[in-house]
């Protein structure tokens, strides 16, 4: 999964090491009265096959006293998986650097991860360092191309979950096909498609829901969903579909994340999944207009003639500045070894 743009993986010093070096930092030999330096790092919780898998790892020098590291704590060198050394060590080199300067670097670690698994491409753990906490990897593989989502039998769509890449982090989703199975069908047709790629978060009330899928750039969507209502709880994290409220079978490509639990629409809009992970990207969508909600309750509180559920008010309070938006949808294969979660 992505972080941002990726730094050299071969070599043994990163663009972003070269530029500290040259703020100050240089090759020497570590002196006894050295400081002694922070190290962070953050990895992501999945790997999608074929998909980049970005680290990101950072040293803070002693705020008071130069401080000498090994160039190799910002190379894969000092990477572990599943508590081996993912790589060689490349140098001996250390780096001097000037009191509370600090390096930030990201690499992409598939191409080593590939190399070290093979055709075995498996959940693992990474860690940064001997004595780090180790991150739980899941992996997720890709589904063959060509598969027409619409025609599967029900039971095959739960072999299918689907990751949404945002503007706030990645959401990752599982879909109940025993629930309301057209509804998977044509949410799944849709990811795999593209017709969600590049398209806004475009109705966000927060303790709410976020919703998306809207149609971009004059492109319809290519069907309506009849209703599949069910007495599945409206919880925090539920998938469910958006409609007309005067036409239960209006369903198309628009789509909400319950932000907290929304028992009132039980049994009067179809729910169709469940967010596995990235309850924190959906918080972030919910940030980006909790300014807007804040400044009205302000208007309000100065007994404005203001009404929250006025269109031209509701409208402009629930679409998020700057904007929110689905990078890309892919559609995975469901985890081997994470079960669904209890429902």
């Amino acid at each position: 999964m992505r972080f941002a743009a990726v730094a050299p993986l071969g070599g043994l010093i990163s663009l972003g090491l070269l530029a500290a070096v040259s703020e100050g930092g240089s090759f020497i030999t570590p002196q006894e009265d050295d400081g002694k330096a922070t190290f962070s790092a953050s990895a992501p919780a999945l790997y999608i096959e074929g998909e980049p898998f970005e680290v990101a790892f950072s040293v803070q020098a002693d705020a008071a006293k130069a401080t000498v590291v090994s160039a190799d704590a910002l190379t894969p060198a000092s990477w572990l998986l599943d508590g081996k050394p993912l790589s060689r060590r490349g140098s001996d080199v250390e780096l001097r650097l000037q009191p509370g300067q600090s390096i930030e670097t990201i690499v992409d670690l598939a191409p080593l991860l590939e190399e070290r698994m093979g055709d075995d491409l498996r959940d693992f753990r990474v860690a940064y360092g001997q004595d780090a906490d180790a991150t739980e990897v899941i992996f997720l593989g890709l589904p063959e191309s060509g598969i027409d989502f619409m025609a599967l039998p029900e039971e095959q769509l739960a072999n299918y979950q689907v990751v949404l890449e945002t503007t706030d982090g990645v959401i990752w989703l599982e879909l109940w096909p025993d629930v309301a199975p057209n509804h998977v069908r044509n949410f799944l047709d849709l990811c795999a498609s593209g017709f969600y790629d590049g398209s806004p978060f475009h109705r966000v009330i927060p303790s709410f829901m976020v919703q998306g899928g809207r149609a971009k750039d004059g492109k319809p969507a290519p069907r309506k969903v009849d209703a599949e209502f069910s007495q599945r709880p409206h919880e925090a994290g539920v998938l469910s579909a958006a409609r007309l409220g005067s036409d239960v079978n209006s369903a198309s490509s628009e789509f909400f994340i319950v932000h907290r639990a929304s028992r009132h629409l039980d049994g009067k809009y179809s729910a169709y999944g469940r967010v596995v992970s990235g309850m924190d990207a959906v918080d972030g969508i919910v940030d980006g207009v909790s300014v807007h909600y804040e400044l009205l309750e302000r208007l309000m509180r100065a007994r404005l003639p203001l009404n929250p559920r006025d269109p031209r008010v509701s409208t402009v309070c629930d679409e998020p500045n700057p904007g929110k938006e689905i990078l890309r949808a892919l559609v995975v294969k469901a985890s081997r070894t994470r079960p669904a979660s209890d429902r």
